[in-house]
């Protein structure tokens, strides 16, 4: 059964399928969930591993993602915690007999670690796992903590050759407002060290849709961050979540002269999309513009064309042959289920074979094109797809399934008709118990809820 999506709201893309709530899907640390790993009947897909850092300087007000500020001791024994759960995990046949083709470090700030600590944790996986070295090792972090040349040097040393670093914006006052640590100082004294190093590959987020952020704002942050020469721009929406101290903000009503809203958010992507065009900027997914980069980045492209991703570390959420996880948004806990030997997945579910084919379709608008032998049932999805070929969202070319200018711009609708009935229910259970709850919806915590005026 299906559900109604209209084309009035635009959605943001669907990064997460399933999503998983702490109301249905909670799991007993010890059960035999992860015995699947041990199965010799898994088709052994491609792989991501996704590392997730939760230390960080900077008290963005608009940060969904689980962060802590962490002293030498904490951040030492979060880094031992995670290169356990990943030898735990090496244990299992699967990890034995497939390869790693993707490593991703997020957060949080990774690049606040020492480097003697990044150097151990880059080792460990390369003994533990058979790694693809290759252009396909990312770390994420704030261009403050980009501090000299030599730290440049051994970052590539250890293989990290791209980088994604958040800018959000240009502008002073919603910088101050949204308590973006980074100055913008730090960000030319960033982009000189890396230019002086000879590192190519750093990348830079931009929000749009922020309070107070007028169309005049997106198009001098687009301009100043073309000046900067990026390998690539990621464009993001900002999503505010219920409960959440910049919530409460924005709803006071008298804090900010223009808020977040859907036509703000329509107004300000079309302003974008039109900027980047003419300045020579390929559309590489949905989010990611560059004048340099030709394809999808092997972590992307891996993730969306629905492979596996083993995700390590508190609040990761991992999927492996349509089985899904996520680990506990919690350093204490994790590192007490990971000292007692258990892997620390708070939640898991194992997907059906019909929601693991919908996991692919729901995944490919970001994409903006799949193949027709790539779509697993094409008789269960024709209604849909015609659908979306009648509205003017996609065509058919060359055994390619495409979206057109207009269906790039509603992607997060085009994937939510591929989203069942009973699992689009499970969203908004999910949504209105976090509600209730006084909760983060992103991972039903208390990350921003507080915050100081």
């Amino acid at each position: 059964m299906e559900h109604n999506v209209d084309f009035k709201e635009r959605l943001d893309d669907f990064w997460v399928y399933p999503k998983l709530s702490k109301k249905q899907n909670r799991r007993n640390y010890t059960d035999n969930y992860f015995t699947f790993l041990n199965n010799e009947n898994l088709s052994c897909a491609k792989n991501n591993l996704y590392i997730h850092i939760p230390f960080c300087d900077s008290e963005c007000v608009f940060c969904p993602y689980y962060k802590k500020h962490g002293n030498e001791i904490q951040i030492r024994d979060y880094i031992d915690g995670v290169i356990e759960e990943l030898r735990l995990y090496s244990r299992y046949d699967y990890y034995k007999q497939i390869t790693i083709d993707s490593v991703h470090f997020g957060g949080g700030n990774p690049l606040l670690l020492q480097m003697e600590q990044l150097e151990r944790l880059i080792n460990s996986i390369k003994k533990l796992f058979n790694v693809v070295v290759d252009d396909n090792w990312t770390m994420e972090g704030s261009i403050n903590s980009i501090k000299s040349i030599e730290q440049i040097n051994r970052l590539r040393s250890l293989g990290i050759e791209r980088m994604s670093l958040g800018i959000q914006t240009f502008n002073p006052v919603i910088r101050k407002e949204m308590k973006i640590k980074a100055a913008l100082e730090d960000i030319e004294l960033g982009v000189n060290l890396l230019n002086r190093a000879g590192y190519k590959k750093y990348c830079f987020d931009l929000m749009y849709n922020m309070p107070d952020q007028t169309i005049q704002d997106v198009l001098y942050d687009l301009e100043k961050v073309d000046s900067l020469n990026p390998y690539h721009i990621d464009v993001y929406n900002m999503a505010v979540f219920p409960n959440t101290y910049l919530d409460k903000l924005i709803r006071k009503g008298t804090r900010f002269k223009l808020n977040p809203s859907n036509k703000n958010q329509i107004e300000q992507y079309r302003v974008i999309l039109k900027w980047l065009e003419e300045h020579g900027y390929r559309q590489i997914i949905t989010n990611t513009f560059s004048k340099v980069q030709d394809n999808v980045h092997i972590g992307d492209l891996l993730y969306l064309s629905n492979n596996n991703v083993l995700g390590v570390g508190t609040s990761s959420r991992g999927y492996i042959e349509g089985y899904s996880y996520k680990n506990v948004c919690d350093i204490q806990e994790y590192l007490k289920q990971i000292h007692q030997g258990n892997l620390p997945a708070e939640l898991a579910y194992k997907s059906s074979d019909d929601e693991h084919a919908d996991r692919k379709m729901i995944f490919f608008p970001i994409l903006m094109k799949i193949r027709k032998n790539d779509i697993p049932d094409l008789d269960k999805y024709i209604s849909r797809i015609n659908h979306i070929i009648e509205l003017g969202l996609a065509y058919w070319q060359d055994d390619y399934l495409n979206l057109t200018k207009k269906g790039v711009f509603w992607s997060g609708n085009i994937s939510a008709l591929f989203i069942n009935k009973e699992n689009w229910d499970s969203y908004m259970k999910l949504f209105f118990n976090s509600i209730k709850e006084k909760t983060n919806p992103y991972n039903e915590d208390f990350m921003g809820i507080e915050g100081n005026e």
